[in-house]
């Protein structure tokens, strides 16, 4: 049951929110155009028709009041579906906002591409270029959709123009009454009217679509832009970029002010239009921060209360003790799904604040002599962050590089060599010594070549390793805070209503809790990995190799089979079996105990359900794929034939295992026999069934043999087993007495049923004895022989202080003297 229980913990995986693209906040998907009735438009997606080969025939003059209320028809569900279309609009009004952020960013984009970047700081921009670039390109489906509904329009007006035009020549011409010549008028002006509609509604979106294509552009020229500033990156890592530290001239220290005035307030100013930009996200974000606040205060204030009563409560987390810190720890981790393309300033005031809050939290974590390593951490990281802003002065700012690549360097080497790496503030989240060691000098080594590079003048190799590995140790220190208040909620959850209702949680809440740990572990540190892999470059790389293997196909004739199919197949099995377990476990557990149902019903429902759960997670699996059913079909037929020869006893035993749960001859728990084999029943499977043997031995017995052979249930329906001891009282002994005595000692005994009550009879003379049999009936299945024992003993007891003795078998020997 334990497997079961830490299985159910897999399903409470936190939904990860994509965020949300610039233009895609404006434009909702394309909708689908009405369809007028008899002589409708074609839908929006459909083909544009091609042009009659032939001249449209005119309306025969009978036909033309009919086909002109068509065309009335046709014209009034034309002009309701010519309306704006709310996409459309959205995409119009968004567009100017977009082309100015698109400015502002292709600036700033520049600007940074001059400065040399390194690979996570061009990662970050194709990350925000590309989210564009997507909003992007469903703007154009979207308008494209439209353009093409419009020609369709265009095209079936210009058919009715010359077809009506035609057919007015030929009523003029058979001198048709007054009343069809100005009805025939009337359609052709309605016609001419809706084609300058249409014709002014497919210009705008003609325009509206080129302007969104520039702009599209822009993206593909910056994406551009960008990718050969990575690959010079890339090829720059181990070039010399500066002067080594001692060939520097030095810098008067009274121009820092004046040098770094410019710089900052350029930045100041990217913060206030990222401000302006954002405001209304800031707003949310600053809602979802006062929420969260909300709810840890309550927690902290309430829990205790919220338990049940007499239920023994374990301390509160101390990370609720900080509500403030913690609700600013779990907005931040919020950020990246709130916000795109952030500026640097803001995501240093982002960073600094998390900083503050980590801090109040890890203080309450540690033990008191590493709090000073706590705020000097801190101190480190905001002095770190201080720096990237302060450039202005090479010299100086290559030496604070340096002192920083220093000091956590001799710092970690420290904690090596004298073997406290378990004092590490967040290096709990390792799953193992091993793992925490090697973290810990790969880091030693990323400090140490970036001090070395840093000094001799390659300073691309040298941020990339520093920034990379700070960022990789801030992000583990917030998802480390993270998980730690993860944690507490979970903990706590299971404490409070409903969840503390559940029995499954009830009686496996230490298991539960152990697993949602090691499952909230293993989850911050792949978002750690996923970081760190990112911070230096790789993660965009091992994507696309990874989605180039998922794509990659095998071809044998017919069969065309690709990595992503066997995986999507390996996982969705995979799934079935779980769901599986997670919905026998529930079942077992939690709704069974609480219906009346027969002794092996729920075993059998539950075994049921499982087995279809996983037949139809097969069926799946084989659709994904790509598996024809109708091929399936054909195979199971010829399958079928092969199981009658080859499989026959599996199908065999598997078919009696269902007819097994379905009738329930035996349950689980019952004492069977089954020819020389007798135990209990442990487990009924697909294939066969368990019985475990009085010497502690498991027996596997096919299934077959339980509907095939004669099986024997020692445990009946009332749960009462009858024990039957024989006794021989020498002769000279009263009946009548005995049999008062086997009573009564049957009756003196705990474990035996009032009813049916004891019963002891003569069975008749003997050789040498006198011979009688007791039977009794007891409820304890579990411990059958135990209760006989108990019973003999008891037995022997009361014949011996009644006088009565036990018979030995005697002979008598005559000798005759011939």
């Amino acid at each position: 049951m334990k497997s079961f229980a830490g299985r159910l913990l897999l399903l409470m995986i936190v939904v990860m929110l994509l965020p949300v693209s610039e233009p895609g906040a404006y434009a909702a998907p394309a909708e689908k155009q009405p369809q007028p009735a008899p002589t409708q438009s074609p839908s929006p997606g459909a083909q544009a028709p091609q042009a009659p080969k032939e001249p449209p025939a005119s309306i025969p003059s009978a036909e033309v009041s009919a086909r002109a209320n068509e065309v009335v028809n046709y014209l009034r569900t034309l002009e309701r579906d010519l309306e704006p279309s709310r996409p459309v609009v959205g995409i119009d009004r968004a567009l100017p906002d977009i082309s100015a952020r698109l400015d502002d960013r292709t600036a700033r984009t520049r600007e940074t591409l001059d400065s040399g970047p390194g690979l996570a700081t061009l990662d970050a921009l194709v990350d925000a270029w590309q989210s564009s670039r997507v909003a992007l390109v469903a703007w154009i489906d979207t308008l494209t959709t439209r353009a093409v509904w419009l020609e369709q329009q265009r095209q079936r007006l210009a058919e009715l123009r010359e077809t009506w035009a035609r057919t007015r020549a030929d009523i003029v011409k058979q001198r048709a009454p007054a009343q069809m010549v100005a009805r025939v008028d009337e359609v052709l002006a309605s016609v001419a009217a809706a084609q300058k509609r249409v014709a002014v509604q497919n210009t705008a979106i003609l325009v509206l679509q080129d302007q969104v294509a520039k702009e599209l552009a822009r993206c593909d020229d910056a994406l551009n832009l960008i990718d050969r500033a990575r690959r010079r990156a890339a090829g720059a890592l181990f070039v010399l970029d500066s002067p080594p530290i001692w060939n520097m001239r030095p810098e008067v220290l009274a121009n820092l002010p004046a040098a770094i005035q410019e710089p900052l307030a350029a930045e100041m100013d990217r913060l206030r239009q990222f401000v302006k930009d954002q405001s209304e996200r800031i707003v949310i974000h600053v809602v979802l921060f006062l929420v969260l606040v909300a709810v840890l205060w309550w927690i902290r204030t309430h829990a205790h209360a919220w338990t049940a009563e007499g239920e023994s409560m374990p301390a509160l987390p101390a990370v609720f003790e900080r509500p403030l810190a913690a609700g600013a720890v779990l907005a931040v981790l919020a950020s990246p799904w709130i916000y795109s393309g952030e500026p640097r300033t803001a995501w240093l005031l982002l960073e600094a604040g998390a900083l503050v809050a980590m801090v109040a939290i890890f203080r309450r974590l540690v033990a008191p002599r590493l709090v000073p390593w706590v705020y000097g951490l801190g101190a480190f990281f905001l002095a770190y962050r201080l720096r990237e802003l302060f450039t202005a002065l090479p010299l100086l700012e290559r030496t604070v590089f340096l002192l920083e690549m220093l000091v956590p360097a001799a710092l970690i080497g420290w904690v090596l060599r004298t073997r406290r790496w378990h004092e590490v503030v967040f290096i709990d989240a390792l799953p193992s010594p091993f793992t925490r060691v090697m973290a810990l000098r790969a880091a030693f080594a990323a400090f140490t070549v970036a001090f070395v590079s840093g000094a001799v003048g390659n300073m691309s190799l040298a941020r990339l390793l520093a920034s990379s590995t700070l960022q990789s140790a801030y992000v583990g220190l917030i998802l480390a805070a993270g998980r730690r208040i993860a944690e507490g909620l979970f903990d706590l959850a299971l404490r409070l209503p409903p969840l503390r209702f559940l029995r499954m949680v009830h009686q496996h809440r230490a298991y539960i809790e152990q697993r949602a740990h090691r499952l909230l572990r293993t989850v911050a540190l792949a978002m750690w990995a996923a970081v760190t892999l990112d911070s230096l470059g790789l993660l965009r790389p091992m994507i696309a190799t990874g989605r180039t293997i998922w794509a990659a196909e095998l071809t044998r004739g017919a069969l065309q089979i690709s990595v992503g199919d066997v995986l999507a197949f390996v996982v969705t099995v995979w799934a079935a079996f779980f769901v599986s377990s997670f919905v026998r476990f529930v079942l077992q557990e939690d709704v069974f105990p609480r219906l009346s149902l027969g002794a092996g019903l729920p075993y059998a429902l539950s075994s049921l359900v499982s087995y279809a759960i996983v037949t139809v997670g097969f069926i799946v699996a084989l659709l994904v794929l790509g598996v024809n059913l109708d091929r399936v079909t054909v195979l199971g037929g010829a399958f079928g034939v092969g199981v009658g020869f080859g499989l026959q006893n599996v199908v065999n035993n598997f078919v009696s295992g269902l007819i097994v749960l379905f009738e329930r001859p035996v349950h689980i728990g019952d004492e069977v026999q089954i020819g020389n084999v007798q135990g209990q029943v442990r487990r009924i499977g697909f294939r066969s069934t368990t019985i475990r043997i009085g010497e502690g031995a498991e027996v596997i017995v096919p299934n077959s043999q339980l509907v095939a052979e004669r099986v024997t249930n020692w445990t009946p329906i009332q749960r009462l087993r009858r024990l039957d001891i024989q006794v021989n009282v020498s002769y000279g002994t009263a009946p009548d007495m005995v049999l008062k005595v086997l009573v009564g000692a049957a009756q003196a005994q705990n474990d035996i049923a009032g009813q049916p009550a004891p019963q002891a009879f003569f069975l008749g003379f003997g050789d040498s004895a006198l011979r009688f049999e007791l039977q009794a009936w007891t409820h304890r299945l579990d411990a059958l022989l135990g209760v006989k024992s108990d019973l003999g003993v008891s037995v022997y007891a009361a014949l011996r202080d009644a006088g009565m003795a036990i018979a030995l078998p005697q002979q008598e020997v005559h000798l005759r003297r011939e």
